[in-house]
């Protein structure tokens, strides 16, 4: 799950908004992303820069299509553990998002999490 820490732009907390989503079970901290073809939100995993976090534990149906997300913005610092072994991985870093949406890998091709900090298991970083 990603957690906010911070915004570099001194704005507080993420503000909350309400957007349709594809089916499935979502989770606080999520890491999602707008589908071009559809317009709803989806799973951001791999090289996908999330533009929302999920704000809420939701199973979301065709009948209830509305999750809560916290956008992201440039600025914002987030946390998230890593997905594997991630000590080798450098501050300054990009690395990529694991196919669940809710942690980081190790992986640099392609990253979109800059890592700020390496806390061993977990890692706190922007997304680029």
């Amino acid at each position: 799950m990603f957690e906010y820490v911070k915004n570099d732009t001194g704005g507080g907390f993420p503000v909350t908004k309400e957007l349709k989503a594809t089916e499935g079970s979502y989770e606080v901290g999520d890491a999602l992303a707008l589908d071009a073809e559809t317009g709803l939100l989806k799973i951001a995993a791999g090289t996908v820069k999330p533009q929302y976090i999920s704000a809420a534990k939701k199973t979301v149906t065709a009948e209830d299509a509305i999750l809560a997300v916290n956008p992201v913005y440039e600025g914002q610092e987030w946390k998230a553990k890593f997905s594997v072994d991630g000590s080798a991985v450098k501050v300054g870093s990009k690395v990529t998002i694991d196919t669940t949406g809710r942690q980081v890998t190790a992986t640099t091709t392609g990253g979109v999490f800059l890592v700020t900090e390496n806390l061993g298991t977990e890692a706190v970083g922007k997304f680029m």
